[in-house]
């Protein structure tokens, strides 16, 4: 399934007419996480490079939103990680739990989840494999909105329309300068920030936008 869901996600990154995706579960919940029953199966060797293949959401050029409903455990959670933005309904739970059964999480998850709420609240929560409801969530960042669950799918396709009606080249070169300079100093993020809005500056929606504005109409986004 990993696998799969990084050859669809990646198909989907180079459909230039593809402007935002989202993700969800089926069957009332986001994930339940790994399949248990096979990790005394596999090799450790196997596990050196999990993560490699759900990293494909964040390496795609478009906007990603996890819409998660229910559970959101375990690599399921480590996924909605790599999203760029994430909604939920107000039965989702979100948890880390690998180190209640002796494993510790294997696709980003103690990295990413500090980055996004901070180094104290995620020690503890990963620490002690805590389950997150959705209030806390909101409350400490990790999702931008919670509604009722018949309005979940209403709500991400909201918020992707809007992506939808913004330049992909702006968004595209935004994530990138966005993920990149978390990953750096201030000072070399500075600079990557510098670069992206110049290179934007020479492009059809840079003008598009600039020009539409002052026409006080809607612009018409190219991607070039």
């Amino acid at each position: 399934m990993r696998q799969e869901i990084a050859d669809r996600v990646t198909e989907l990154g180079r459909d230039r007419a593809v402007r935002v995706i989202v993700i969800t579960g089926a069957g009332g919940y986001f994930s339940s996480g790994g399949d248990m029953r096979g990790f005394l199966e596999r090799e450790p060797y196997e596990f050196a490079h999990l993560g490699e293949n759900l990293a494909a959401v964040e390496a795609v050029p478009q906007p990603v939103i996890a819409a998660v409903d229910g559970y959101c455990f375990g690599a399921g959670m480590e996924l909605a990680l790599m999203c760029d933005i994430r909604v939920c309904s107000t039965r989702a739970e979100f948890a880390l739990p690998e180190s209640t059964r002796g494993q510790m999480p294997g696709s980003g998850g103690s990295q990413r989840l500090p980055r996004l709420i901070g180094w104290s609240r995620a020690r503890e929560m990963i620490l002690r494999g805590r389950r997150m409801g959705a209030e806390e969530a909101l409350h400490c960042g990790l999702v931008c909105e919670v509604t009722a669950p018949e309005g979940l799918e209403a709500a991400s396709l909201r918020v992707a329309d809007e992506l939808a009606s913004r330049s992909p080249l702006a968004l595209a070169t935004l994530k990138s300068a966005l993920n990149h300079g978390m990953d750096t100093n201030l000072r070399a993020a500075m600079e990557i920030e510098r670069k992206a809005y110049a290179m934007l500056r020479s492009t059809h929606d840079y003008h598009e936008g600039v020009t539409s504005f002052f026409e006080r109409r809607d612009p018409e986004y190219e991607g070039r």
